[in-house]
């Protein structure tokens, strides 16, 4: 009997000493997958802020790029360039930020319009304008007259209003 009572306590024991293991594997792996979770949210972190400055460089380099093509149009602007740089920064594209700032410190002057190119016979030392056909709109009624008496010698008129 004796035998029996020792058997129980050594197997007493050893379950104890196997639940003491398994209770400290897994407190390490809970330390593992708690020290995982650090690690990828401190990954994470560092490729948003990344992916932000290089956002950030991109948009500065995009912007120096449409600056200089733009100053020509706005003269002015090269006098607040770091006013034009927040604004394309908040999200506004080079020329409404130019446009934006020049307004409001009131150095906008519109670009002068281009003027129409109209086409020029050839020949001759003064220039000779090529006017196109003017619709009825912009006709004086003169002109009105004028065009209604040749489409009557052209015969135009009468096909015209018989549906030719």
């Amino acid at each position: 009997m004796d035998n029996e009572l020792d058997l129980d306590l050594d197997n007493i024991e050893a379950d104890a000493e196997k639940k003491l293991a398994i209770k400290n594997r897994y407190q390490q792996l809970s330390e593992k997958v708690i020290q995982g979770n650090i690690e990828k949210e401190t990954l994470t972190k560092a490729k948003a802020e990344a992916d932000k400055k290089a956002e950030e460089l991109a948009k500065e380099r995009d912007f120096f790029k449409d600056f200089s093509a733009n100053v020509s149009k706005y003269p002015s602007a090269s006098e607040y360039q770091d006013q034009i740089l927040e604004k394309v920064k908040a999200g506004y594209s080079t020329e409404d930020a130019m446009v934006s700032v020049l307004n409001k410190e009131g150095k906008l002057v519109a670009p002068p319009a281009p003027e129409p190119n109209r086409p020029q016979a050839e020949g001759g030392s003064a220039p000779t304008i090529i006017e196109g056909e003017k619709t009825l709109e912009q006709m004086t009624p003169a002109e009105k007259l004028t065009a209604l008496g040749e489409a009557d010698r052209a015969g135009t008129l009468v096909d015209a209003l018989r549906g030719r």
